[in-house]
Parts: structure tokens; C-alpha cells; sequence
């Protein structure tokens, strides 16, 4: 679910997930190569900033559908040392023709919850003719989709989020969608390793819990989040 206040406490303080994240493409050789790379749904750029920071060969474009969104990461990170990304209008499920080719791999942080339709967003993706297509987002390993939209009550905010959802696709199934279009997959679960604690109000933010899952659980309100890593690659 998209939080622009969350993206800008990320530029202070990353995300143990970002982190993780980033060593997991490392660990596919996802960043091998002198090449372009998409973060596709980048918000204001805080995780574009981060991987740009610890792979300073490569060539990081950020791409958003919401203007306001890259406008704010172009004035942001231009005062950033050292910054190289650029930023660009983009839609995953409409992209520019001439963005075929153009990418090494693409990444995708916390915004593949938010889509409805997993094969049109799969489809989208494998368009761009990536190597590699690497998704940080919420996952079942069963024969399962889990579609649901947050509702804050003390205000009318979800009347205007377009990505209020934290939708759980079945891994068996993206599996074979990615397969369809020439990619193999790996994934890895994610649990952080410390304890996150709920916030105060009992709203909006993770929080851990120990399950028979994991000592680490994340939730978020009432929804347990079963976030994982996935790491696409072209047959």
C-alpha cells in the first residue's frame, strides 16, 4: 500500500527489507553488469536512492505512474551526493514502446500487493524484455489468492488511494505465469530480525508477533503479511 510518509522515513533510515532485498538480487548476480535498471512503482525514489548507494556502476531509472510522485523524487534526490538516478513517467500496465530492451533487470518494491490481476501485471513486466525481473511483495505458497482493501475509519483516505490493497498471490500460480512468458523463478520468505512493535494506535504500520511461522510474524492490523522475494530469470 502506497504511504508517501513512509517512503520519505526511508531515505533516513532503510528498511531492514530494502536491505535484505538488495542482497538477495545480489546473491542471484542480479547486479553483475554495467546496465540500466527499472524500479518499477518507485514512489519518490527512496529504494532507488538505496540500491544507487550500494551499486554505484549501475544505471538505476525510477518509474511512477503519479507525476507528483516523480516530480518529488527528481527535487529530492537532486540534492542527494552523488545521485545519478533519473526518473520517468511510467505505467506497468501501459509502458513505452521504447522501453523494450532497455532494462537489464527490473525491480519491484511493495507495489505488486497492490495490483489486482497478477498475470497482467506479470505480462507487463516480462513486455520490457528484462533479463531479470526481481518483486519484493506478498505471497502464499498454495493455491490461493487473498484479495484485501485497508479501510482507515477515522478518515475518508481510502476514498482517494487508488493502492490501498495488500494482496496475496498464490506462488504456484505465479510460477507458472512467469513461465508462460520465458522466466523461471527462485523466492525466499522475508521475516525481519528483530521485533517490530504495533503502533500505538493500533493503525496503519508493521508489526511482528510470534507464530509457528516465524518468532518474527509481520503484521499489519489485523493482516498477518507474508512478504516475500522473488527473483525472476529469462530462460
Amino acid at each position: 500500500m502506497y504511504n508517501p510518509k513512509n517512503e520519505f522515513l526511508q531515505l533516513k533510515k532503510v528498511y531492514e527489507s530494502t536491505v535484505q532485498f538488495e542482497k538477495f538480487i545480489k546473491m542471484n548476480k542480479g547486479f553483475k553488469k554495467v546496465n540500466n535498471i527499472l524500479d518499477a512503482g518507485c514512489g519518490i525514489g527512496s529504494n532507488s536512492y538505496y540500491f544507487s548507494k550500494k551499486n554505484p556502476l549501475i544505471n538505476f531509472i525510477g518509474g511512477d505512474y503519479r507525476k507528483e510522485s516523480i516530480k518529488k523524487a527528481k527535487k529530492i534526490l537532486s540534492n542527494k551526493k552523488n545521485s545519478k538516478i533519473k526518473f520517468i513517467n511510467y505505467n506497468i500496465f501501459n509502458p513505452s514502446k521504447n522501453l523494450i530492451n532497455n532494462f537489464e533487470g527490473i525491480i519491484c518494491i511493495h507495489t505488486f500487493c497492490t495490483f489486482k490481476h497478477s498475470k497482467i501485471a506479470i505480462k507487463s513486466l516480462c513486455k520490457l524484455k528484462p533479463k531479470w525481473i526481481a518483486i519484493n511483495s506478498l505471497f502464499y505458497e498454495g493455491p490461493m489468492d487473498v484479495l484485501i482493501h485497508i479501510r482507515d475509519t477515522d478518515n475518508d483516505y481510502y476514498k482517494r488511494d487508488a493502492d490501498g490493497d495488500f494482496n496475496i498471490f498464490s506462488l504456484p500460480k505465479i510460477k507458472k505465469q512467469f513461465l508462460e512468458y520465458g522466466y523461471k523463478i527462485k523466492y525466499v520468505p522475508f521475516y525481519p530480525k528483530e521485533n517490530l512493535k504495533m503502533p500505538k494506535n493500533k493503525s496503519r504500520g508493521s508489526y511482528t508477533v510470534k507464530t509457528d511461522f516465524n518468532k518474527n510474524t509481520i503484521f499489519s492490523g489485523p493482516v498477518h503479511l507474508p512478504w516475500y522475494f522473488i527473483f525472476a530469470k529469462k530462460i
